[in-house]
């Protein structure tokens, strides 16, 4: 049995991973566990966590779960590149992997931009909990982002959590996001959204058997 570690943005990341990502790649014979960071608001703690862990589990294999939105604030010596979102995410994703490049065993990952962007895979998911209007408001906000759950604007209005908050003002991320993230499946997700498939991706190659450090394969 292979161990994935998967550094966690916080307490609903954590629960998506115990409850959605850990039965999934339990299929594949990798044991999962989410560890919540100290913080991820500073990059030297941030880089003094993964450090600990991956060199405490030289033989397992530690992945991020970590936000886009907000990131790219703290990394040292980022110049952001302009552009398309994947182009910005893979520039913040190489600085990170310059930054850490001793650490073999670690992929690092964002979510773009962050969690409630999944949600976004799958509008049908948040039956139960909107109303049709409600529901019809969702659909537009991903229609206006090329119907990619991971184009979602990521400035502080208009970053996923508040379109669905400004829809759906009882929204809960812990008690309900996690539970649409279950309704929608890793599989839905993975077919929406291009930079959490090439995560799920590279982590599935590497359970079956592949080799994976830093990012790479």
């Amino acid at each position: 049995m292979k161990f994935l570690f998967i550094y966690c943005e916080g307490k609903t990341e954590e629960a998506f991973v115990e409850r959605i990502l850990a039965p999934y790649f339990k299929e594949m014979n990798v044991f999962v566990t989410p560890s919540k960071p100290k913080g991820v608001s500073n990059f030297e703690t941030m880089k003094k966590d993964l450090t600990g862990f991956c060199l405490s589990y030289p033989n397992s294999l530690v992945t991020t779960m970590i936000d886009y939105y907000g990131l790219q604030k703290i990394i040292p010596r980022l110049i952001p590149s302009e552009g398309d979102i994947y182009k910005r995410a893979q520039t913040v994703e190489e600085n990170v992997k310059n930054e850490l490049q001793a650490l073999n065993n670690l992929y690092f990952n964002m979510i773009l931009h962050e969690f409630e962007g999944l949600l976004f895979s799958d509008i049908n998911a948040f039956e139960g909990i909107a109303s049709k209007s409600q529901l019809l408001a969702l659909r537009n906000t991903l229609r206006r982002a090329d119907n990619n759950p991971e184009r979602i604007n990521d400035k502080y209005e208009t970053a996923p959590s508040r379109r669905i908050l400004e829809q759906i003002p009882e929204y809960s991320k812990i008690r309900n996001g996690v539970e649409i993230a279950q309704r929608i499946g890793v599989t839905k997700i993975a077919d929406e959204c291009q930079h959490f498939r090439q995560w799920i991706g590279r982590l599935s190659a590497w359970a079956k058997g592949g080799s994976m450090g830093n990012g790479r394969s």
